[in-house]
């Protein structure tokens, strides 16, 4: 009989791969995100080959995050809670929706009266915009990583290294 796969490929797979990664979210902080401390995160996965990171954002109720954009790559969001959606769009994002929103377009979140929580992955820089279009500041992978490690030092946490693979 002939195999699809090889015996020595399955062999060199489990010798290669990267250990699995189980995270119990519970043991995780919610940082800060904003200074003003409407929206925080938890970290789940930063990817530092790709620039991509994974978190549960958490996002005060009646709350507007400023314009931004997103570049260098795609937002994939799932709602877990709350109400939240762009202004001047149709849609809402409820419990169970699932967003797709390609690099590029200005936009602002709003969220309804109730706090939000999503699963977000991102790639690439979040701009931040002023009313004139003008860049006011931007974050990526290394400001969300940097802004965990100073959380968890500030506080005594120690810090997850495992959460960068």
């Amino acid at each position: 009989m002939n195999d699809i796969i090889h015996q020595s490929v399955i062999e060199l797979a489990e010798k290669m791969q990267l250990p699995e990664r189980i995270v119990n979210i519970g043991e995780l902080p919610w940082v800060p995100f904003t200074d003003n401390e409407s929206c925080f995160f938890k970290p789940l996965r930063f990817d530092l080959s790709t620039g991509t990171w994974i978190y549960l954002f958490k996002i005060k109720s009646n709350q507007a995050l400023g314009r931004h954009r997103h570049t260098g790559g795609s937002v994939i969001g799932y709602n877990i809670q709350g109400k939240w959606g762009y202004e001047g769009r149709e849609w809402t994002a409820t419990p169970g929706t699932f967003i797709f929103e390609p690099p590029g377009d200005i936009h602002t979140l709003l969220t309804g009266d109730e706090e939000v929580i999503t699963l977000f992955i991102l790639s690439g820089t979040l701009q931040y915009f002023d009313d004139n279009n003008q860049i006011v500041g931007q974050d990526d992978i290394y400001t969300v990583l940097k802004k965990y490690h100073h959380y968890c030092e500030q506080n005594g946490i120690a810090i997850r290294e495992d959460l960068v693979y």
